[in-house]
């Protein structure tokens, strides 16, 4: 007959819980969706924030968007 023990639940459910946390974004998708602005509360560094992110490469907001894992 097969015993269930629970130490051969533990560690399945522990892989499962660290799937789930690696699913969602690590801030719970609250922030804005830019490379660093979030964080600024100062208008003028956040108006240059904006000027940089108009003349950035195609590269450069792929690597944001892998950032801030909003890949399509």
């Amino acid at each position: 007959m097969i015993e269930f023990k629970p130490r051969y639940f533990v560690l399945p459910a522990i892989a499962l819980t660290v799937l789930a946390m690696l699913h969602a974004p690590a801030d719970g998708g609250s922030s804005a969706r830019s490379c660093g602005a979030a964080q600024v509360t100062d208008p003028g560094i956040q108006a240059s924030f904006a000027a940089f992110h108009r003349t950035q490469s195609a590269t450069a907001r792929k690597i944001c968007a892998l950032a801030n894992n909003i890949l399509p």
